[in-house]
């Protein structure tokens, strides 16, 4: 019979102020989101739909939405498949200078946003590319690439790569090996980057603030303009659909079951050699 360690029920009782400290500030937009007043007040004098209802009904608030759903959507696109192959291109290897590859797709985590806004816009704005969702979302995916880089090089440190020389040995190409022996050991990976990316891009102020335009507005860039010149409870509304969508993304990660990698991943190449 299972007992419970004292020191894992303790760590359980001690995490759980700290949780409600994290979560509950963030959970205050939801109520004030619901709130009938027509300024954002706390707590809320009434319950009511019409913040809601108005959000969807205002038309520069859906276009923000769209805007931020587009830009995630390019992010999270390049961002999985520049990671993915980034992670499947070093797995295994050992060359000159193969740190300061890894440091160079990691930079964007390290280096400030501020910088990287400036140098995209800079970019950006001298092949006159401003003015439209593309150069956002591509300056999102840099951003999003390292996050997937991480969780598929995670998820490939499970991976024998003399699984990847024997199928290779039996005449299985390059898109085979990925299809059977890959793909079946990141795909974990791949989805968790892609849930990261999704949010990076979701949530980006910084560049989205210095790249926007009248027709290229984001949902956060939306949410700081009107914080300071007309604060409703749209602002909360928009808030707490951020808010769930990380705890949908979150929760999605806990209740997924992590899959192993499949015993038989070299017969399935061994299979589509022959």
């Amino acid at each position: 019979m299972e007992t419970t360690n004292p020191r894992q029920r303790l760590l359980t009782l001690l995490s759980i102020p700290v949780f409600l400290f994290l979560v509950v500030p963030t959970a205050i937009v939801v109520p004030v989101a619901l709130d009938d007043s027509r300024y954002i007040t706390f707590p809320p004098e009434g319950i009511s739909f019409a913040a809601v209802a108005g959000f969807f009904a205002d038309k520069a608030w859906t276009s923000a939405l769209t805007a931020s759903l587009q830009s995630a959507a390019i992010a999270v696109v390049i961002g999985v498949i520049l990671g993915a192959t980034a992670a499947i291109g070093l797995h295994g290897r050992n060359f000159p200078g193969q740190q300061a590859v890894v440091g160079l797709i990691l930079a964007p985590m390290i280096v400030p946003t501020v910088v990287l806004a400036l140098a995209f816009y800079q970019f950006f704005i001298s092949l006159g590319g401003l003015g439209s969702i593309l150069p956002i979302g591509l300056a999102h995916a840099v951003i999003a690439t390292p996050y997937v880089y991480l969780t598929t090089r995670a998820s490939l440190a499970e991976l024998n790569p003399a699984l990847v020389n024997s199928a290779q040995s039996l005449g299985a190409g390059w898109l085979s090996v990925f299809r059977h022996v890959y793909l079946p050991v990141i795909l974990p990976g791949l989805v968790s980057g892609a849930l990261f990316a999704f949010s990076v891009s979701i949530d980006e102020t910084v560049m989205s603030l210095f790249m926007q335009s009248p027709s290229a507005t984001t949902l956060p860039v939306k949410m700081f303009t009107d914080i300071q010149f007309n604060l409703t409870p749209k602002i909360a509304v928009s808030s707490a659909l951020l808010v769930t969508v990380a705890t949908l993304g979150l929760l999605f990660q806990v209740i997924r079951r992590p899959r192993r990698v499949p015993l038989n991943s070299g017969r399935s190449a061994r299979r589509t050699a022959t």
